[in-house]
């Protein structure tokens, strides 16, 4: 048996966790926080380290320093521990296997087995022709570790296509509930119109989460049935959606409310009739999915990644192609005339969330990583 996994004999098992800072925009912190609390009742002796940036706006030489200051800080933490596996929680994109490589180059030799779990990945670029850079550096941080999760089959498939040789799993992300209350903000403090009902979009400005493609699809929907916009987020492109708005005369029907999150994040959702994602960005399973199903809200979106794995067509989602306002806008207007088929929708969606309780997840991940370290 190898020395790391004699933990497999043993009732607990002995983790380093990397992990986002706290206050670092975007879920991860917040999932890395809730798996790591639902891990150690089963017997994990979980240690957390902070790995990537220290801030949103950081500078070139700040973020170059401040992951020399990691490295260190990670062998330190191996040099005084006993570990069984180590787990980075990280993205797959360039900036983080920029990030990611020098650090597995440098605490290869003295770490455990090493996790890779991938908060999305650019799986695409794996099994499509050119992209070389991306394809190098994969194959070099797949030889570096000893595993890797994704969030969704479709990412599993491709990747053991682009590396058969490795070891692949999928895994759910825990999500922790916002609970049952009322809202506390109403439509007013959005300036939303009372007496239509409203859709939701949560999720960073970027052509890939589908935000121009709703925006193209809206005058459609309108000139059939009255409905409103609220738009939950920042990003590169805000600039050009807050054009696309004015552009199309859409300034009466649509709310850009910027980035939320807490209170006024949960009153959107419970204020929402529809929730709207026909993104084709490269992630497994948006918190946003599951944020809209415990909210109990019907949900249009791309049959991609971990929609497709989680989600029925006309039983939890209505799914859209990617980048087609026509089919997007044509499913809108279907949910918009049918009060009944919202209402099923939405009570299959609030009964499914529960799939991704913490308890259940952190069951499957101990057996997922457990799965790689015996390997």
């Amino acid at each position: 048996m190898a020395p790391h996994a004699q933990w497999l004999k043993e009732a607990r098992m002995r983790a380093l966790f990397l992990v986002p800072r706290p206050g670092i925009r975007g879920p991860i912190p917040r999932i890395a926080a809730t798996l790591v609390a639902a891990l150690r009742p089963l017997g994990c002796e979980v240690t957390a380290e902070f790995w990537g940036r220290r801030s949103d706006c950081e500078s070139p030489l700040q973020r170059v320093m401040g992951r020399v200051l990691d490295i260190a800080k990670v062998r330190r933490t191996l040099a005084q521990g006993r570990y069984d596996v180590m787990v980075i929680h990280t993205a797959h994109d360039p900036p983080a296997m920029a990030r990611d490589l020098p650090l597995l180059v440098a605490t290869r030799r003295q770490s455990p087995p090493v996790v890779l779990h991938l908060h999305g990945s650019q799986a695409d670029a794996l099994v499509s022709p050119g992209h070389r850079l991306i394809k190098a550096a994969s194959a070099r941080l797949l030889r570096l570790a000893d595993g890797a999760l994704v969030l969704s089959t479709e990412e599993q498939r491709q990747w053991q296509h682009f590396a058969p040789w490795a070891n692949i799993r999928t895994v759910r992300n825990p999500y922790v509930g916002a609970g049952d209350a009322p809202p506390a903000l109403d439509r007013a403090a959005f300036g939303i119109p009372c007496g239509v009902p409203l859709l939701l979009f949560v999720g960073r400005l970027v052509a890939a989460k589908g935000i121009f493609d709703l925006l193209a699809a809206l005058p459609m929907v309108l000139a059939r049935t009255g409905c409103h916009l609220l738009v939950a987020g920042s990003g590169e492109q805000a600039a050009l959606a807050h054009q696309a708005v004015a552009r199309s005369g859409l300034g009466p029907h649509v709310t850009l409310a910027g980035y939320l999150q807490g209170e006024p994040l949960r009153s959107a959702y419970r204020l929402a009739d529809i929730f709207v994602l026909p993104s084709y960005h490269a992630e497994g399973f948006p918190t946003v999915l599951a944020e809209a199903m415990e909210a109990g809200l019907p949900i249009v979106t791309t049959r991609l990644r971990g929609a497709a794995d989680h989600l029925r067509e006309g039983e939890n989602a209505l799914f859209v192609p990617p980048r087609d306002p026509t089919a997007l806008g044509e499913a809108l207007l279907r949910l918009l005339g049918d009060v009944s088929l919202r209402a099923r929708m939405g009570a299959a969606n609030r009964a499914a969330v529960s799939q991704f309780s913490p308890d259940v997840v952190a069951r499957e991940y101990l057996e997922a990583l457990r799965q790689i370290v015996q390997r």
